[in-house]
């Protein structure tokens, strides 16, 4: 029965994924660059301070889950990245930069970049001090516009830090074209390199603002590197040079720990990571154990001394984050990973949801013949990036993600953001990237032309999808307007962690919607399902004495398999994962998303919304912090399915890692403008105090004042079909 069940979801799911090719009944998405007058009836710059840091540096809230200014009120952020866009702006476009996203509901930026120097013939202690330079425009730019910056200034990527590391640098094992992975954490010379690095950039005065970053309160965040761990798989390919080098530095902490009982050699070797995955009570458990004891502490006492740097040596005064990276085992040493960055003030990650795009160049481009699955994270709810594990004591950040292109359902992601990230109190989540000073209106790679087109950038969040809902999910996630709610709490022992012992629950678990919420492995162990990341806060401790986990909600009765729906501890959020419908329920926000047309109504207590979409995200948000039924101003937002002109592709399935995975062929990359899927639908609203709606063009200015009809509690509004922004107030 259960296989017959399955194969009708399947059948299901295939038939309601089909090709969706813009035709004549689309609307063209056009942002006025040059817009007469500042009159946008839609800026959300009101909502920063007048300058960042104007209330003082960003500190730890008094229970150090969140963040708060200097005066301790509680700071929400909204935040992307592309403060590296400052490498190829002038002044004036990254001052546009800035005050776009300001309006559009950002305070926080990241700059990813390298101020490692580049090139050959340099010297490892030099800096690269354009780059230093832009950090220092991007702060003093993103300052006037009161949004924060955090800077990360280190990546050990070959291609990131310049394309070429030099034999000049000493580094034994490492030079030309080599990635760094690993290398920071046990080599000194690396290490010592990288402070003289950030001496330079943090102590520096800023020409720009004439404040040294060190004393800077515009600047959030620290990041000490980006996406690297000695517990990820990229440690089985380390040159044999820093491979020996390891082995004598491990030789030393054996000695250290085993004094003279065991014989042990001056150069250890090292097993592969493989070996450090896998369940413990193996032949060679005490040295697998010993293994990942020694790069569990060689990292943490890496990130230790570089919080000690940074804050005790330069001075600096801003939180601090170690790195975030995942590991070879998410299940059995992620947690670890996460204990290693838990010196520092705040924990990150890097994790997106994956639309599944296969592609000879899929790593940086969407070419023409490419394939894509066009998952939905509402079908896919074990994939959404907010699904984490919070370190108790430690805000958590996003610091790269996204519903990258060619994904079609981006307009359901930073919905899903502000409901689930306002459920789990998760403080910030960057998306990853902004390409334009506004929206790309070039996304492709024109220097390349395959059969008369042109591929376009993957990772761009300057879309109509993506960028152009971030205004009425900024104003969910900024003002508060959904209710935190804890699920489980969970206390780790640091010697479950290093003999691996898989925990309660743990991120990016395989799983099976159809299945109950409490799955075994092999060993019969008890799991909660990644679907707990649904129903509210999952955090753990690493402080414990014994291994204990405690449900803080009534799992069985929020999570129903058999009807394939997720409810939230606090009853604001409900997911249908069959079907892909979501909606979000509080006083001051309400909204849908999803493939609407299979229910076409949804009553929210004072709002219902009509759709015949077959996918669609439809908000209403309050703007001046009353619930909807008496505010006097509120943003109604739609977003459906945004293509470029042209673009085509037709249904296909391909096998990739032995799997078979259905989706589309991309055989036209299209050309600009983008091209927006009609709006069908209406909404009714409970609230005598709105007189009016006023439909707004994509950059927020007035367009006409719509018909409404007035009812006996309030009105009703029948959507036009290029409806994005739509004000109503009083």
């Amino acid at each position: 029965m259960r296989k017959i069940t399955c194969l009708f979801f399947f059948l299901l799911s295939f038939t309601l994924t089909k090709a969706q090719v813009p035709d004549q009944s689309w609307w063209t998405f056009s942002y006025p660059v040059n817009h007469g007058s500042d009159s946008s009836l839609l800026d959300l710059r009101y909502l920063n301070e007048r300058f960042a840091g104007e209330h003082g540096f960003i500190r730890l809230s008094k229970d150090g889950n969140s963040f708060a200014n200097g005066q301790n009120h509680e700071v929400r952020f909204w935040a992307c990245n592309g403060g590296s866009l400052a490498s190829g702006f002038d002044d004036k476009k990254l001052d546009s930069l800035a005050r776009f996203l300001a309006k559009m509901g950002v305070n926080l930026i990241r700059y990813h970049g390298a101020i490692n120097p580049k090139g050959k013939n340099t010297k490892i202690t030099d800096v690269d001090t354009t780059e230093a330079r832009n950090i220092w425009r991007c702060v003093a730019a993103m300052k006037k516009q009161g949004i924060y910056t955090v800077i990360s200034p280190y990546w050990a990527s070959n291609g990131h830090m310049g394309g070429w590391i030099p034999k000049e640098w000493g580094i034994d094992g490492y030079s030309g074209e080599t990635d760094m992975w690993g290398v920071i954490f046990f080599n000194d010379k690396l290490k010592n390199a990288y402070k003289a690095w950030v001496k330079y950039l943090y102590t520096i005065p800023n020409p720009y603002t004439g404040v040294a970053l060190k004393d800077e309160s515009a600047v959030a965040v620290i990041q000490v590197e980006n996406e690297d761990s000695d517990l990820f798989w990229t440690m089985s390919a380390i040159k044999p040079e820093l491979a020996k080098m390891i082995g004598a530095q491990y030789s030393r902490w054996l000695k250290n720990k085993y004094g003279t009982t065991k014989v042990i050699k001056d150069t250890m070797a090292l097993l592969p990571m493989y070996e450090l995955t896998l369940p413990p009570g193996r032949a060679n458990q005490q040295q697998v154990d010993d293994q990942v004891a020694f790069f569990a502490d060689a990292q943490r006492s890496f990130y230790d001394d570089m919080v000690h740097y940074y804050r005790d040596i330069l001075g600096c005064k801003q939180l601090i984050n170690g790195s975030n990276w995942r590991t070879a085992s998410q299940s059995r040493l992620l947690d670890l990973e996460r204990w290693t960055n838990s010196g520092a003030d705040v924990i990150a990650v890097n994790k997106y949801f994956d639309p599944q795009h296969k592609g000879p160049n899929d790593g940086w481009r969407v070419d023409p013949g490419d394939f894509y699955g066009a998952p939905s994270a509402l079908k896919n709810p074990a994939d959404l990036p907010t699904n984490l594990k919070h370190v108790d004591g430690h805000p958590m950040m996003v610091t790269e993600s996204g519903w990258n292109l060619p994904n079609k359902y981006q307009t359901e992601g930073p919905l899903l953001v502000a409901a689930y990230g306002g459920l789990t109190g998760l403080n910030t989540f960057f998306w990853f990237t902004p390409t334009a000073v506004n929206y790309a209106q070039l996304p492709y790679f024109t220097f390349l032309n395959i059969q008369g087109q042109h591929p376009m950038n993957r990772w761009t969040t300057s879309t109509p999808g993506e960028m152009g809902m971030f205004p009425a999910n900024a104003l969910i996630q900024r003002l508060g307007y959904v209710q935190e709610g804890h699920a489980v709490a969970e206390e780790r022992t640091m010697s479950s962690m290093l003999s691996r012992s898989i925990p309660p629950i743990f991120e990016e678990q395989p799983f099976d919607p159809n299945r109950d919420f409490v799955q075994r492995n092999n060993n019969d162990e008890r799991k909660l399902s990644a679907l707990t990341f649904l129903t509210g806060k999952v955090s753990t401790t690493y402080r414990a004495k014994k291994d204990t986990v405690k449900l803080l909600a009534d799992l069985q009765a929020l999570i129903d398999t058999k009807n394939s729906k997720i409810r939230s501890v606090t009853g604001q959020q409900l997911l249908n994962y069959r079907d892909g419908l979501f909606t979000l329920n509080t006083p001051k926000a309400k909204a849908v998303t999803g493939f609407l047309n299979t229910q076409k109504a949804f009553k929210l207590s004072e709002v219902t919304i009509k759709s015949d979409n077959d996918y669609a995200t439809i908000e209403l948000v309050s703007m001046d912090g009353l619930n909807l039924d008496r505010s006097k101003k509120i943003l109604l937002q739609v977003g459906t399915v945004f293509r470029p002109t042209g673009w085509k592709e037709e249904p296909a399935t391909i096998t990739d890692d032995h799997k078979q995975l259905t989706g589309f062929k991309i055989l036209n990359t299209g050309t600009m403008p983008w091209l927006g899927m009609p709006a069908k639908g209406s909404i009714s609203l409970k609230n005598k105090a709105i007189k009016k709606a006023i439909q707004l063009d994509v950059a927020g200015y007035a367009i006409k004042q719509l018909n409404i009809t007035h009812t006996t509690d309030g009105i009703s509004l029948q959507l036009p079909t290029d409806t994005y922004y739509i004000l109503l107030e009083n």
